[in-house]
């Protein structure tokens, strides 16, 4: 039995697709949200293109050592680092990335927290940084770009098959 390429191809597609709907359908129903890593602010734990997931955790359950997602104070995006030093009864806390020598330049609010790292995947936000750096043009090009070379393969393969099967020859009488 020979094995076919496209149908090789087809599989593999097939085996991503279902992983993926079901880590997005994990994260979705645990309530956990992704961010990419951008910086190598905490490395060794984190590096640039890792993924981390956070859930949401109350205020009060925190304690020094745990690592948060926290967005900047005019919103403009999001940091992951170390709680080193927390004011309960303030409502504000201290962090500082794993790989620097000195604290955050600003302490940060309570309503600014994302959520509590609770697990990451290495490379992974690699997607997401390639993705955020394209614009929305860029992005449905490429796409019809993938869909268009879809489709000319497939008319290739089926036009190869057809021909095949009346015995190869295109010589008309």
């Amino acid at each position: 039995m020979k094995i076919k390429p496209i149908n090789v191809l087809f599989n593999i597609l097939a085996i991503i697709t279902v992983v993926a709907v079901g880590f997005v359908s994990f994260n979705f129903f645990s309530g956990a949200k992704g961010y990419a890593v951008v910086t190598d602010s905490m490395v060794p734990v984190f590096s640039r293109g890792d993924a981390v997931f956070v859930k949401e955790t109350d205020f009060e359950t925190l304690s020094e050592g745990d690592i948060v997602t926290v967005s900047f104070q005019d919103g403009s995006g999001y940091f992951t680092h170390r709680i080193v030093s927390i004011d309960y009864e303030a409502g504000i806390f201290r962090t500082k990335g794993d790989a620097s020598d000195s604290e955050d330049p600003q302490s940060s609010m309570v309503e600014q927290i994302m959520g509590k790292v609770w697990y990451s995947v290495p490379l992974l936000g690699y997607i997401s940084i390639f993705i955020s750096s394209l614009n929305l043009i860029k992005i449905s090009v490429i796409l019809a770009i993938v869909v268009i070379i879809l489709i000319t393969l497939t008319t290739l393969i089926q036009k190869s098959k057809k021909s095949g099967s009346r015995g190869g020859s295109n010589e008309q009488i």
